[in-house]
């Protein structure tokens, strides 16, 4: 774990910015590589720096450092050294010759020697830290609830703040959303404080999971087995799946088929236009009626249960829509007692409309309680009604 020196938050390994207050925690890496002051009040020496001496003083500017020649025996140290001047830019280089002639290791006659390096200065100056070098960090594996950074795209706990990659707030981030299947398996809750888990139950728990994956498999094994060996167990199998595909597809796929009415009656008729003419599945015939002193009516028997989904209804005079009334709205009266109206348009064309609660019903009374006037005239006319049923 990284401690942050600021808030003082625990961060995961491989972070580089706080989860909490979002400081870099590089630098406090850096910090912590700074050398240690040693005993006595001395800092450490390093590179370019010295021991010697107390802390907080050195020689003044442009003076060099005297340091005492090495003893022999215990005699009395030497004079200290002190560097000579340069040597004359331009001057010809050294030759080497024989000793007492200015050969190696002395000067020529009349030239000074080589410059000797001095004692340095010591300074307060520290190693510059190495510069930051980017880590290659391991991304985070996006986790349910977790928050997605909109700069870098890093997936960060929950409880951070500020991303731990790029230390961009977390303000409005993006949440990692459980998956679908999970939503539906039941929460377990965390352990409560002082309880233990025992070992013993979870491994029989594993046990027992085992043994009933290896049984579903052995039993799907043999299933296959006796499908493609037995025929008639693969007969029974075939026919049992039809009858589910069927049921499956009458609930998510509705099928309807014509129903045949086997009787028409009305409560009212004009002559030469009986109530058969409006199902007979004709479009030049039409049944009319008078709209007084009674309501209009249709009575459709179909002989069995049926339950009716749709209807198609074709309306007036299909020579001269305007030489009667035309049926606005129709109220269905089941055999069952239960009703349903239908609005229906003034248009000569023939019209689709939908029909509820006839289910369990034999029979059907049309009423027209409703109309679209006619400019002369005082019948209505109904030119087809055709009923469609769930099969």
């Amino acid at each position: 774990m990284i401690v942050c020196a600021q808030c003082g938050e625990s961060n995961a390994p491989g972070s580089e910015f706080c989860g909490a207050c979002g400081t870099y925690l590089e630098w406090e890496r850096a910090q912590a590589r700074q050398p240690l002051p040693g005993p006595g009040g001395r800092s450490q020496a390093g590179p370019g720096q010295t021991g010697h001496g107390q802390a907080g003083q050195a020689p003044p500017d442009n003076q060099p450092v005297s340091w005492p020649l090495p003893t022999r025996g215990g005699s009395q140290p030497g004079p200290p050294y002190q560097p000579g001047p340069p040597p004359n830019v331009g001057s010809r280089p050294h030759q080497a010759g024989p000793p007492g002639q200015g050969g190696a290791g002395h000067p020529p006659v009349g030239q000074p020697g080589p410059l000797q390096p001095g004692a340095m200065r010591p300074t307060d100056q520290q190693p510059a830290a190495g510069a930051h070098r980017p880590r290659l960090t391991e991304r985070r594996a996006p986790q349910p609830g977790d928050l997605i950074c909109g700069q870098c795209g890093e997936a960060n706990p929950p409880t951070r703040k500020f991303c731990a990659r790029c230390g961009s707030a977390l303000v409005e981030p993006e949440v990692v959303a459980e998956k679908w299947w999970r939503r539906l398996l039941p929460k377990r809750k965390p352990p409560e404080a002082g309880t233990r888990r025992h070992r013993r139950t979870g491994a029989a728990r594993r046990g027992i999971g085992k043994a009933l994956r290896w049984s579903f498999l052995i039993a799907l094994l043999a299933a296959i087995g006796v499908y493609g060996l037995v025929p008639s167990f693969r007969s029974l199998v075939n026919t049992q799946a039809v009858s589910v595909a069927e049921d499956v597809k009458g609930v998510f796929v509705t099928e309807l088929t014509p129903v045949r009415p086997t009787g028409v009656s009305a409560n009212a008729e004009s002559p030469d236009h009986p109530p058969l003419m409006a199902a007979d599945n004709a479009k030049n015939t039409f049944w009319l009626a008078p709209v007084e002193p009674q309501q209009p009516a249709l009575l459709l028997d179909f002989g069995r249960e049926v339950d009716l989904r749709e209807a198609i209804v074709r309306v007036g005079n299909p020579d001269d829509l305007q030489a009667a009334h035309r049926p606005k709205k129709l109220h269905l009266v089941y055999s069952t007692g239960k009703t349903f109206d239908v609005d229906i348009a003034d248009t000569p064309d023939e019209q689709k409309v939908g029909i509820e609660n006839s289910a369990g019903a034999t029979n059907v009374e049309v009423h027209v309680v409703e109309l679209h006037r006619s400019l002369r005239g005082n019948e209505v006319a109904l030119a087809e009604i055709e009923f469609f049923a769930v099969r």
